[in-house]
């Protein structure tokens, strides 16, 4: 990683904490509110998902924690990741899948912050959230490739 790219993700790092910060009191209804979305613009998808999303949304919103909190070194966030990526493939999420979510998370987290969700502040949700996806994307490759060799 470059000393430029390193300054932009501890930038990033800081953005996307201050973000969380501002809905953190709200979390647990931004993420109800993020799955209604993406069932409500994405009804295909819902099948994918246990009925009781207790659970489901717990996992969401540490997955999202963890990815804030880990942010100014992605390197370790890769191996857990890629992992995750090829546990969803194995549930049948494709690339699409993952533009639909971006959209949505995107614009649940622009509604819970409001004017504290400045441009800036949406790229680095945009950086990291296509950080994650990519990495999670090359395990699903990854496991797809394995299993085509098996």
């Amino acid at each position: 990683m470059t000393e430029e790219t390193s300054s932009s993700h501890q930038a990033d790092a800081k953005l996307l904490e201050a973000s969380l910060e501002v809905v953190a009191d709200r979390a647990d209804a931004l993420i109800a509110s993020f799955y209604d979305r993406l069932f409500t613009e994405y009804p295909a998808v819902r099948p994918m998902f246990p009925t009781n999303m207790s659970a489901q949304q717990d996992k969401l919103l540490g997955a999202i924690v963890a990815l804030v909190t880990n942010y100014e070194n992605p390197e370790a966030l890769r191996p857990t990741l890629e992992a995750l990526g090829a546990k969803h493939d194995s549930w049948g999420v494709r690339p699409e899948h993952y533009t639909a979510v971006a959209g949505c998370l995107l614009a649940t987290l622009r509604e819970y912050a409001g004017e504290a969700f400045t441009p800036e502040v949406e790229g680095a949700w945009v950086r990291a959230y296509t950080f994650a996806a990519g990495t999670m994307m090359q395990g699903a490759a990854l496991r797809q490739s394995e299993t085509q060799a098996a």
